[in-house]
């Protein structure tokens, strides 16, 4: 089930289990996504550019280690970790068009202007995953989060969502569900980070289109 309000940009998406299939009868929410667009305004001003130039020249951003799945498997989500990364990279490099848009702009203004574009604009905030703590186990937050993606990618292209209860060095599993999707993580402001608020605990998606389209998702979704 998924409800979208406020002009289309929240989306609240529901994981249910239906015990009788003929009648819906007995329906049971298990689990549940929330996600809102953010406009580029607001990521305007949690990006801190400099950092991210620094960040990226540093190798600072960091990519999830999982040994609970194939080689082949960790080959592919390497691609789209990477990817995560190099969208930045690019987007720190105005291209000849770009500064020919503006001939009494400078260099430095148009590539600064073209750069914040690129970065802020097609995002989407993860707000919340939950499953019922009964139905944890069954690997349902994946099939949640794959699903969000899906759906946040029909309008979106950029993924940024926080790592609760203590962030991925505490909450593991969480960290690996993310991972498993192609997040990276990203330092804090204060050590780097490219995002001044908020800066804690962060996972990035650079792209969400080719994570859902490179990534093995039987692996990624855990189907047996």
């Amino acid at each position: 089930f998924i409800e979208d309000d406020y002009d289309g940009k929240l989306h609240l998406m529901t994981l249910s289990m239906i015990r009788d299939a003929d009648t819906a009868a007995d329906e049971e929410i298990i689990g549940l996504s929330f996600w809102r667009e953010v406009p580029a305004e607001e990521m305007g001003d949690w990006f801190d550019v400099e950092r991210i130039s620094k960040m990226i020249t540093k190798s600072t951003i960091q990519q999830e280690c999982d040994n609970e799945i194939s080689n082949h498997a960790k080959c592919r989500m390497e691609l789209v970790r990477s990817s995560s990364i190099n969208w930045i990279q690019n987007a720190l490099t105005a291209t000849d068009d770009e500064i020919e848009t503006d001939k009494k702009a400078t260099i430095e203004q148009v590539t600064h202007s073209a750069t914040i574009d690129k970065l802020t604009h097609s995002w989407v905030k993860i707000e919340l995953i939950a499953i019922k703590q009964s139905y944890r186990a069954h690997h349902l937050g994946n099939i949640i989060l794959g699903c969000t993606l899906a759906k946040a990618e029909e309008h979106n292209q950029h993924a940024i969502l926080h790592v609760a209860g203590g962030g991925a060095s505490k909450n593991i599993p969480a960290a690996k569900l993310y991972g498993r999707f192609g997040f990276v993580s990203v330092p804090k402001h204060d050590e780097g980070g490219p995002f001044s608020k908020p800066d804690k605990d962060l996972f990035v998606l650079g792209n969400i289109g080719k994570a859902l389209e490179e990534l093995p998702l039987e692996e990624t979704l855990q189907i047996k």
